[in-house]
């Protein structure tokens, strides 16, 4: 391999890793090292997607030997977080804004001098943000709004008052106005759900999705108007190995279940429920003036018995699923690519250098194109850029 860029490794304990490198050097054992430990070509560095620029540098002038064009490296050569999710409590309603409203935001607050600290600031780049899932587990997820054809069979079906007077106004959706809703009307409308939901005994269509929804949230947010919000989205059902994206614009939470999650850089994100921080009521119904893009499934390609292809929101981007039990595969690494253990350890060789990734460690690849030897029994995601 002719390394353009060097390798990167993360690992839980860099410091342990370190040791394990320096007494390999030194030709001992090392304490608590596992044998294949990584050797010691190559750098062992922490590193965080979100300081990915400023890990660069540092290892660049640690290491400058592993770098032979230190001045190619992007700023930003890794454009996406990947990490793993678990809704063992659900997570906060919330969307993240398209392109031009996250410009525009970003703009007016910085205008107003808003700190981006600040606990009421909306936007904290001006970059969009799409939204990849996995499913590890049976995962549920809350995305976009249903139709009013779906709410009024809701509304009907299980006798809530408060939705079906929504659905009178054709002017806007019920998620607007619930957004509006006084806390002694929220209140109410969720004491008109409880009494309503305890004598649901459907198993499947909307009105039994919208009580299982109240059934799981009620207990976990009590009084929160999210309840409501989430009896209006849609409700998505993932097996393991079935993926979705949510785009930008789209109001979303996860319900329960794992999952693993490729998502943009941003950190823009405008809570709508399901939450104790700030809501901002008049933004949200600016950004959901025109509607929401509803959530899309995606499918997954097969590529061989071990490897699933799964399409991201950039053609210059790559998401791949390995899947090994007790034995080898090779993986793709392209010039910037993320390898992440998502369920059970595996050996990552490249060259060389050999990496130890155990559940949920990750290892950061920048080098020539090539491929990587797996070895383990694994559940392996590759996120690259090309």
């Amino acid at each position: 391999m002719t390394a353009v860029y060097g390798l990167v490794r993360e690992t839980r304990n860099p410091a342990a890793a370190m040791n394990a490198l320096r007494d390999k050097a030194a030709g001992q054992p090392g304490q608590g090292s596992r044998e294949n430990s990584p050797s010691a070509t190559g750098a062992v560095i922490t590193w965080d997607p979100d300081d990915l620029p400023g890990a660069l540098n540092r290892l660049l002038t640690a290491h400058p030997r592993h770098f032979s064009n230190p001045e190619e490296v992007p700023a930003r050569p890794i454009p996406f977080r990947m990490h793993l999710l678990d809704a063992d409590v659900p997570k906060p309603i919330q969307l993240h804004p398209r392109p031009d409203q996250a410009l525009a935001g970003y703009v007016r607050e910085q205008t107003r001098g808003v700190p981006l600290n600040a606990g009421n600031r909306n936007y904290k780049d001006r970059y969009a943000k799409f939204e990849v899932a996995v499913a590890l587990t049976p995962l549920r997820v809350l995305s976009g709004e249903r139709s009013r054809e779906e709410l009024r069979a809701i509304a009907d079906g299980v006798d809530l008052p408060w939705l079906r007077a929504l659905l009178t106004f054709r002017h806007e959706m019920p998620v607007h106005a619930l957004l509006r809703m006084e806390p002694s009307e929220t209140a109410r409308a969720l004491r008109e759900t409880r009494a309503a939901m305890a004598g649901v005994a459907e198993t499947d269509g909307p009105a039994a999705d919208a009580a299982a929804v109240f059934r799981r949230l009620e207990p976990l947010f009590p009084g929160d108007r999210g309840i409501l919000i989430a009896i209006c989205m849609n409700l998505l059902k993932l097996e393991p190995g079935q993926a979705m994206v949510t785009p930008a614009g789209c109001l979303h939470s996860y319900l329960s279940g794992q999952a693993l999650v490729v998502m943009g850089l941003s950190d823009n994100a405008l809570k709508a429920g399901l939450t104790t921080d700030y809501v901002d009521v008049a933004e949200l119904q600016q950004v959901l003036d025109n509607g929401q893009p509803g959530p899309a499934p995606l499918e997954v390609e097969r590529i061989d018995e071990c490897q699933e292809h799964i399409p991201l929101w950039s053609e210059d981007l790559d998401l791949r699923r390995t899947v090994i039990h007790g034995g080898t595969a090779s993986i793709p690494l392209e010039r910037f690519t993320v390898v992440l253990a998502a369920l059970g350890e595996a050996m990552v060789s490249v060259g060389d250098v050999s990496t130890y990734l155990e559940q949920g460690a990750s290892m950061l690849y920048l080098g020539d194109p090539t491929t990587a030897d797996v070895e383990g029994s694994a559940q392996l995601f590759s996120a690259s850029r090309e």
